[in-house]
């Protein structure tokens, strides 16, 4: 039953895959592309300021005809010049930019692995969770196989009189809400497959065995990537604010132009060549704030950056807490869960037997039934919970949930 809705509801090729290479197609995930595009410009806005302050070559020339001829200003002027620039000095603004350049490239180097071990970690949720979903069909299906065998007994007891029809009809009731129970875990089981069908980009049915590895004790050995990416973040916002403020200090540029003027009077033809090396320097000393302004505006940003960059460690400590607790609780309900599911088993066996002998009713029947195969799903989900709970400890600590997959 279990293979032929999965088959209705993918009915194309679908891979079968354990949770490492699950993790391994999620690098095809277009979140993931879009983080190395976003690497990569990166690279190149680096690399297009460094070669933006290197010598460049402009190219110009004009034509201009005078509707009056005097000694000084022929009738025609043809000009043509070559200019070599080469920038000295702007203020500190070149070293200002390299700065944020340089944080940028390596905050987007560090988004990237951010994104890679988000995708991971809502990959294991899945993964983990469609066993747990699968263990709780199982122990509907058993159950209602339970239920139809005591439906189709007192349908036959009913028949000579050994039972009554609102017996019957309890158990019939159950049995259709454990249907319905079923339907509704289907339906799970096929969303969560959707869900990583778009994580992984591919059609998957997940094969049990995979196991997260944390060591006991262990301590976080750095910070998340995105907390690493939100610090260079910040030191480029700050290396920002201080290129705002090369507009007031001094710029230095070392000038080499050739030109040549062709000068046409009506009587004679000049031409003259030229070449002129100058070392130029500018400095606003006025401009009403705006360079000011700027600055403070930038600075603003950064201190900005700096609180959220604040608050994103205070929470992520916490997180970290909170998920090792969790963990904690997780190992203790699956001691629960065990004991849970061997009373449950017991009762169920013992009020079974009472039950058809007509030692209790069908009330006490159907609720140790119930107990027992939602406390075989309790266990199932308990296993399952704590591998989930192991990753996101990973994950609060800064390591690649990847690396710790057997």
């Amino acid at each position: 039953m279990k293979k032929n809705l999965l088959w209705l509801l993918f009915p194309f090729s679908l891979v079968a895959g354990n949770l490492q290479q699950l993790v391994e197609l999620t690098h095809q995930n277009p979140m993931m592309q879009a983080s190395r595009y976003s690497a990569e410009a990166s690279v190149l806005q680096k690399e297009a300021l460094h070669e933006s302050y290197l010598p460049n070559i402009v190219l110009g020339g004009s034509h201009a005809y005078n509707t009056e001829e005097t000694m000084t200003t022929p009738e025609k002027t043809t000009t043509g010049f070559a200019k070599l620039s080469y920038t000295l000095y702007d203020g500190g603004k070149r070293e200002a930019l390299n700065d944020a350049y340089e944080a940028n490239l390596k905050s987007a180097h560090f988004l990237t692995n951010a994104t890679a071990n988000d995708l991971a970690l809502q990959v294991t949720y899945a993964y983990f969770y469609h066993f747990s979903l699968l263990s709780s069909q199982e122990a509907l299906e058993q159950k209602i196989e339970q239920l139809q065998a005591e439906f189709y007994r007192l349908e036959r007891f009913l028949s000579v009189g050994s039972t009554t029809q609102d017996a019957l009809l309890r158990i019939q009731a159950s049995l259709e809400q454990t249907k319905v129970e079923l339907l509704q875990t289907q339906e799970a089981i096929a969303k969560n497959l959707n869900t990583l069908e778009y994580l992984t980009t591919q059609s998957i049915i997940p094969t049990q065995g995979s196991t997260l590895v944390v060591e006991e004790n262990q301590k976080p050995l750095t910070k998340r990537y995105d907390i690493l990416a939100q610090e260079q973040s910040v030191l480029s916002a700050k290396a920002n604010a201080q290129s705002a403020k090369a507009p007031n200090r001094p710029t230095i540029t070392l000038e080499d132009t050739y030109s040549r003027y062709d000068n046409d009077y009506a009587t004679i033809l000049g031409t003259n060549n030229q070449n002129t090396l100058s070392l130029n320097i500018q400095w606003k000393i006025f401009d009403f704030g705006a360079t000011s302004s700027s600055y403070e505006a930038s600075y603003k940003n950064y201190l900005s950056k700096s609180s959220e960059l604040a608050y994103t460690k205070q929470k992520a400590t916490a997180s970290l807490k909170n998920a090792l607790n969790s963990y904690k609780t997780s190992l203790a309900k699956i001691e629960s869960a065990k004991l849970r599911v061997k009373a449950s088993d017991a009762t169920y066996e013992l009020v079974k037997k009472k039950f058809q002998n007509g030692i209790v009713d069908n009330v006490a029947y159907l609720d140790a039934l119930s107990e027992k195969y939602s406390a075989i799903a309790s266990l199932s989900t308990a296993h399952n919970d704590i591998e989930y709970q192991k990753a996101i400890i990973l994950y609060e600590m800064g390591q690649e949930i990847k690396g710790a997959i057997q």
